[in-house]
């Protein structure tokens, strides 16, 4: 938006533009909105995705881990079923990680607003 002394300006140059002006000040700021919610929006269905993907990955992993000590192959399945807790566990607590720094990243920048 341009300041006021500039829209004043416009309007007597060109009767009627500060108001088109305004209009589309808060046509891009509607857009705007619309597309941030559609990015948070896939941002959230992106992270459920992967944590499903990653829970479906992890768990194959335990479970074939447990048919191989199953079936007399300690060693393997000790290795697969102990790699796939160990992704699961890791996949978790680095995504809690991630998360809590956001947190704090955004409090800090809502502190310095002020």
């Amino acid at each position: 938006m341009p300041p006021a002394e500039s829209l004043a300006q416009y309007e007597k140059v060109a009767p009627g533009s500060a108001e088109r002006i305004i209009a589309m000040a808060e046509q891009q700021a509607v857009h705007r909105q619309v597309m941030e919610k559609k990015v948070i929006d896939s941002d959230i269905a992106n992270s459920r995705r992967g944590l499903i993907y990653g829970l479906i990955i992890g768990l194959t992993a335990v479970v074939g881990g447990c048919a191989c000590v199953m079936t007399g192959h300690d060693v393997s399945g000790s290795i697969i079923g102990g790699t796939g807790l160990t992704g699961l566990v890791g996949v978790f607590v680095y995504g809690s990680r991630e998360r809590r720094k956001e947190r704090e990243t955004r409090l800090e920048a809502q502190i310095k607003k002020q």
